[in-house]
């Protein structure tokens, strides 16, 4: 699921990371990310080997993914947890509205 649907990936880890783990969100965004790293990873080999990939499009995808993760964790480092948490169930609503709404 997450190597195809990415976008509400890391919504739903957090989401379950949040519920049957007892730490703290910095850390349960850090494991969030190893394992959607590792989702996106095995779905992109997939991906490669088996589809039809414009690599253009993929290369700038990729490029903007790792420059996202890294401001991105430079970022939610400094944000406080409870700032980072609402920010997290804001996006979190509003995906799964726009999604019911367009269903």
């Amino acid at each position: 699921y997450g190597g195809y649907f990415g976008a509400a990936q890391g919504i739903i880890l957090v989401a379950l990371l949040g519920t049957f783990l007892v730490d703290e969100l910095k850390r349960i965004n850090a494991a969030k990310n190893v394992l959607a790293g590792l989702a996106n990873g095995v779905s992109g080999a997939i991906f490669a080997f088996r589809g039809a990939v414009h690599w253009g499009a993929a290369g700038l995808i990729a490029g903007g993914s790792v420059l996202g993760g890294q401001i991105g964790s430079s970022v939610g480092r400094r944000i406080p947890p409870q700032v980072l948490r609402g920010f997290i169930i804001v996006v979190g609503t509003t995906v799964a509205v726009k999604m019911l709404l367009h269903w």
